[in-house]
């Protein structure tokens, strides 16, 4: 897999993107090509590899700082703390 600017993703990445309050860093988790992935919560990869729910094209994200979609509205359902994300141009590795 490759970033925009013609960069191979690694798991690890720190990468920027961005979210209604402006940008947000994550860390690449799980790679959409090939479902690789770093120790992650057991009941989402479970998930994840069972229902096939990852495009190829996309990644897992992990936020590193506060989650930027996080909210206490018991009319809405609670937000985990990992995004799927299209691999494209508003990901931005080592920002």
């Amino acid at each position: 897999m490759w970033y925009h600017d013609g960069t191979e993703v690694a798991l690890g990445d720190v990468v920027t993107v961005p979210v209604p309050t402006g940008s947000a860093r994550g860390r690449v988790v799980m790679l959409g090509e090939t479902y690789e992935h770093l120790e992650i919560d057991a009941a989402f990869l479970e998930w994840v590899k069972r229902d096939r729910v990852l495009e190829p094209t996309s990644i897992v994200l992990e936020w590193i700082d506060e989650n930027p979609f996080a909210h206490n509205d018991p009319q809405y359902s609670p937000v985990g703390n990992y995004m799927f994300s299209a691999l494209d141009q508003w990901v931005v590795r080592g920002a």
